[in-house]
């Protein structure tokens, strides 16, 4: 077997937006040493001031060396046929991979993370970083972030990798089906084998257990894999995917608590890779008159201080939405619900069956009946309801309650419970968190056509 032992440096985190500054190749055949090659590499713009500080690579040094292109044949012979081995492998291999694509070569090589390999071959290390697993074995690295000085460690620790390989970890690793090339250098392998392939919610640990990202998926371990597949190269991938050192997960039984259980979670531990759900905005109101000619209209504004809205929503989108399910379900004019703004005459059809009270031709106490059961339907939303959905199992069901128009919460219950037995429902609820994007997460369901939950109005 043929390996490339390799350490790069760069003016930064994203191969899609940075490029290589030092290259170091180290060649391993039959666990022998049998050829270096190391250049610095015109990376051809600025190398940020920290870069240079950790590195020592200043622009000065580099402003003479060789593009990519001009050692592209000397990397591409020392490893396309090779086994790519480098600590944290996917960082190196990105950058690599982006600078051949853009010479129009597809360079894809086997890869081996020596992160990964250390974490199996020598465990119960306090830490894996390459520094700190160079002072445990007792070397001493030589023009540490340097790529040979790095690079010469590297191959070290691999050779003693090759060497404590009983049980085949290398050979299983090189196995495309494994996906060991692709998962974060410091997730055990145990804990994505044994995610379900059932929609919920997933959490990414970094260190001290602390959570750094929380995601929702239809299929739970699909989604996982989605993360370290290797389709983007951006310097925040990069340091996400290096920080992952355990996850966990919350299966669900419908979509609505997927939405429910991932945005509370987000609001429990303001994980530092979400960003949605973490902002705050001025919510939309939708609010209702009677026009001159007595017909009742729904319009829609940002909510003021003093206003009274029908009902608010996250967003511009989310109430326009509720009024377009508001405005098909019950045929009302699309020019009342303020949903067109142009012409006398509403677009028959597009929202609903338009019976033309907007010209003239529906009587406004005939158009003002099913406008009256829209607001009905609107103003429920400030009420205490259950929300009722698929439980896991055929005798139970998710419940969502909401009292006075606010989430207090959701969980599973039997079947056999009295629903509209408030006091009896709580019993099986779980509080949780309520504000304007849990509210959106709710709103946003019940509006789907193809809702399949089933609203219980308590009072």
């Amino acid at each position: 077997m043929k390996y490339a032992v390799v350490d790069i440096e760069t003016t930064g985190g994203s191969a899609k937006s940075n490029s290589i500054t030092e290259i170091a190749i180290i060649r391993i055949e039959n666990g022998v040493e049998i050829d270096r090659f190391e250049t610095l590499i015109n990376p051809n713009r600025l190398i940020p001031p920290k870069i240079s500080t950790l590195t020592g690579i200043t622009n000065e040094m580099v402003s003479d060396a060789p593009e990519f292109h001009e050692v592209a044949q000397a990397i591409w012979e020392r490893t396309h046929d090779h086994v790519f081995v480098a600590h944290n492998v996917n960082f190196d291999y990105s950058f690599i991979r982006e600078q051949f694509a853009l010479l129009g070569s597809q360079w894809r090589p086997k890869r081996l993370c020596t992160v990964r390999l250390s974490r199996k071959l020598i465990p119960n290390l306090y830490s894996y970083s390459l520094g700190k697993i160079a002072e445990q074995l007792g070397y001493r690295i030589n023009a540490r972030h340097r790529a040979m000085g790095d690079c010469d460690f590297t191959a070290n620790l691999f050779l003693r990798l090759l060497e404590k390989d009983k049980d085949g970890h290398i050979a299983y690793s090189l196995n495309a089906r494994s996906r060991e090339a692709t998962l974060p250098p410091l997730l055990k392998r145990e804990r994505f084998d044994t995610m379900p392939t059932t929609q919920g919610v997933y959490i990414f640990k970094g260190p001290n257990n602390k959570v750094i990202y929380v995601g929702k998926a239809n299929n739970l371990k699909e989604r996982v894999a989605d993360h370290f597949r290797g389709n983007t190269h951006t310097g925040l991938k990069n340091r996400f995917s290096e920080k992952i050192e355990d996850l966990e997960w919350i299966e669900c039984p419908n979509e609505m608590i997927s939405l429910l259980t991932e945005a509370n979670q987000i609001k429990k531990h303001w994980p530092p890779y979400n960003r949605l759900m973490k902002r705050v905005t001025l919510n939309w109101g939708v609010y209702k008159y009677i026009d001159q000619r007595g017909y009742g209209r729904f319009n829609f504004g940002r909510v003021g201080k003093w206003d009274k809205p029908i009902f608010s929503f996250k967003s511009q989108f989310e109430v326009k939405t509720r009024l377009e399910f508001l405005c098909t379900k019950y045929d009302l004019c699309a020019k009342y619900c303020g949903l067109q703004d142009h012409g006398e005459e509403c677009l028959v059809d597009y929202y609903g069956m338009c019976k033309q009270a907007c010209i003239g031709v529906e009587a406004p106490e005939a158009y003002n009946i099913r406008f009256n059961e829209a607001l009905a339907e609107l103003t429920q939303l400030g009420k205490t309801m259950l929300i009722k959905g698929q439980g896991f199992k055929e005798n139970e069901s998710s419940i969502v309650l909401l009292e006075g128009g606010r989430y207090k919460g959701h969980g599973l219950v039997p079947n056999s419970i009295n629903f509209e037995n408030l006091n009896e429902v709580k019993d099986w609820i779980e509080t949780g968190y309520d504000d304007q994007d849990i509210q959106s997460v709710i709103m946003s369901q019940l509006s789907k056509k193809s809702s399949e939950s089933e609203v219980l109005i308590i009072d």
